[in-house]
């Protein structure tokens, strides 16, 4: 392995990415017409339910090299809304957030909570089908959680790279807690030789002597598994759990005025730590039962019809990318932005390439 290569890793690892691995949400964009059915289906959706809609769906990106999801939502939010306002949100706008992820960046989906809590303090969200790693801590965000009875949320723990191999994804937990159990399996073999050393030798050996035996026994027998650890590993798997554990706490202790911190806790560490693997289902019962309702995020059913228009939506999505408003004036208002902006960019464009091209034209001599 080089050292690009190495630091892309390390670089990765930094950026605390959850999702799901499912092979769904394609990367490339999506077409005009689709777009436009996506956008005429939600004016439905939004007819029906009332209020502002958005739609955020895809993998959470936040990149530098093209719009990140994050930027393409702060984005969408200043077409519509503006600059948002100094004295804080507006009491008055409600957004509901249809949402259906694979996760992506934990970063990302926290930036995101944040951007939408500077507009607005009453944020549903909406999940119909999923809203899984990353995407459920943005989900945490809103002030009311509507599930369908096949919606599903995610665990937080972040994928690492697998230390086998490279080229594949893990989860951070899953690393973490296989150390935890070969350091347990150790202590276990050590006490349990022990204790047999002092039955057969009827304690005629000195007890220094007997720790001795043990202890080359059980490291002997630990050491083969751990030779593919390193402690920058160990350490990065920690830290990159504790990511998305502070991430969890921070939305939901912004709930309440005087937050139950030791109900707080509990919820971050369950959805961080508490699951037997990454891919299990956190259905509406589930997400009751581990406590949301108690911190300030009340888990309802979605209802029949929204459930059928929501899933109309998202199927004509395609499995693709979309961030933007679906209720017909907000929607409006954002593609009339979005062409003044591309028109100032073509008008710009232009105007250089004409000074460029009066700067290489040749003096007139006469």
């Amino acid at each position: 392995m080089n050292g690009n290569s190495h630091s892309e890793q390390i670089l990765e690892q930094e950026r605390a990415s959850a999702f799901s691995g499912d092979g769904l949400y394609e990367a490339k964009p999506m077409t005009e017409v689709e777009h436009r059915a996506v956008v005429s289906a939600g004016n439905d959706l939004a007819k029906h339910a009332g209020g502002v809609w958005l739609l955020i769906t895809g993998k959470l990106t936040s990149a530098n090299s093209e719009p990140g999801t994050d930027s393409r939502l702060r984005d969408a939010l200043l077409r519509v809304f503006g600059y948002p306002r100094p004295e804080g949100p507006d009491r008055r706008l409600r957004i509901n957030l249809l949402l259906d992820s694979p996760g992506g960046s934990l970063d990302c989906a926290y930036a995101m909570a944040l951007y939408l809590a500077a507009y607005t303090d009453h944020l549903k969200v909406f999940v119909p089908r999923k809203a899984k790693s990353a995407s459920t801590l943005l989900a945490l965000g809103g002030c009311e959680l509507h599930m369908s009875a096949f919606g599903e949320l995610g665990p937080l723990d972040t994928q690492v790279h697998d230390p086998r191999n490279p080229a594949n994804h893990v989860s951070a937990l899953d690393c973490y807690q296989s150390v935890d159990y070969v350091r347990k399996f150790g202590r276990t073999t050590m006490d349990e030789l022990v204790n047999a050393l002092i039955t057969t030798t009827e304690r005629k050996v000195s007890a220094g002597d007997l720790l001795d035996k043990a202890s080359g026994f059980a490291l002997g027998a630990v050491q083969p598994m751990l030779q593919g650890v390193s402690a920058l590993d160990f350490g990065g798997w920690g830290r990159s759990l504790m990511i998305g554990e502070r991430y969890t706490r921070k939305l939901l202790e912004a709930k309440k005025a005087e937050p139950d911190q030791q109900k707080v806790d509990s919820i971050a560490n369950q959805l961080v730590y508490g699951y037997t693997h990454h891919l299990f289902p956190i259905d509406c019962h589930e997400a009751r039962r581990i406590g949301l309702p108690e911190v300030g995020l009340p888990v309802k059913t979605m209802k029949k019809r929204v459930y059928q228009e929501a899933t109309r939506v998202l199927e004509l999505c395609r499995d693709k990318s979309f961030v933007g408003f679906l209720s017909r004036r907000e929607s409006e208002h954002e593609r009339k932005a979005a062409e003044t902006v591309r028109h100032n960019g073509s008008l710009d464009s232009g105007r250089r390439r004409s000074e460029h091209a009066q700067g290489l034209a040749l003096p007139v001599i006469g």
